[in-house]
């Protein structure tokens, strides 16, 4: 993803806050506030098959000549690893060439198998979103306007050091697949394809406007409380109440956002508009 940086060094199309919807009557979502909590999801929990699920596109690898060049850099970049394997260089080269012209889809389908299933193991993912007036995202994810969303300083998240990198999610138009190109060779070219493989959906997902920062867990597969990231009170930036949320849990967030000195509002509805509003309360 391209962005136009200002003069601070940050993407002008980053928000100042970013949000997550929760709901109040879920332990694990109460802890965002009462504990600091915040959960670096695995990509296997995601109710979208497709996402984090864009693998390099071995199919590219169409001619003798892309061929020979791909097998050429990698022997290249992996020298001195299939050294100490003792394997004759000239043999091997000559074979993943044969095994690439005749197998390219058991190739690819291997690959994407290994690929997803280290991407679920050591990946971490905290969505979230650039808004927090969406009467879809309300009803989904904080239990049908009973619940809470909390926002959070972007740059906070971003600068601070306990996550990876973070970043508006693309969604493609088209829904194909964005293009990673197994003959790409910069280091920077390889980042920027391990982003879009993360930061790329189908447009069906459009209306959530998506903002997500990842983490890497590696060498070692993670636990649950290590894929939990704690966070002080100065990352907070806001709360916004659901619609319908219940007497007795606008009370305890009035208080827990009084004692932390976080903004609270009321999300309200907009007369005669499928729209809503809100109202700051504390």
């Amino acid at each position: 993803m391209q962005a136009k940086m200002n003069d601070m060094s940050k993407p002008d199309d980053y928000p100042e806050i970013v949000y997550k919807y929760r709901n109040w009557t879920d332990k694990y979502h109460k802890d965002i506030l009462l504990e600091n909590n915040l959960f670096m999801a695995s990509p296997d929990y995601f109710n979208d098959p497709f996402d984090c699920r864009i693998p390099i596109n071995y199919r590219l690898l169409d001619s003798p000549e892309k061929i020979e060049k791909y097998v050429t850099s990698f022997f290249n970049r992996h020298k001195e690893f299939l050294l100490r394997k003792n394997l004759n260089l000239q043999q091997e080269a000559k074979r993943m060439i044969e095994d690439y012209s005749k197998n390219i889809e058991i190739i690819q389908a291997n690959y994407e198998s290994i690929l997803f299933a280290k991407q679920n193991l050591h990946y971490g993912v905290l969505s979230l979103s650039k808004r927090w007036d969406s009467i879809l995202m309300w009803s989904h994810y904080a239990q049908n306007h009973r619940g809470f969303c909390v926002g959070f300083w972007e740059e906070k998240l971003r600068e601070s050091r306990k996550f990876g990198k973070g970043g508006p999610v693309t969604y493609n138009v088209e829904n194909d697949y964005p293009v990673i190109d197994p003959l790409k060779e910069e280091e920077q070219d390889q980042m920027i394809d391990k982003f879009t493989e993360t930061h790329t959906k189908a447009f069906d997902w459009k209306y959530e406007e998506e903002y997500r920062i990842n983490k890497l867990f590696f060498p070692e597969v993670p636990t649950d409380k290590e894929r939990t990231i704690k966070i002080s009170d100065d990352f907070f930036a806001e709360i916004t109440l659901g619609l319908m949320i219940p007497k007795e849990h606008k009370e305890e967030l009035i208080e827990i956002a009084r004692n932390k000195n976080i903004r609270i509002y009321q999300a309200t509805k907009i007369p005669l508009k499928f729209a809503i509003n809100r109202n700051e309360i504390l």
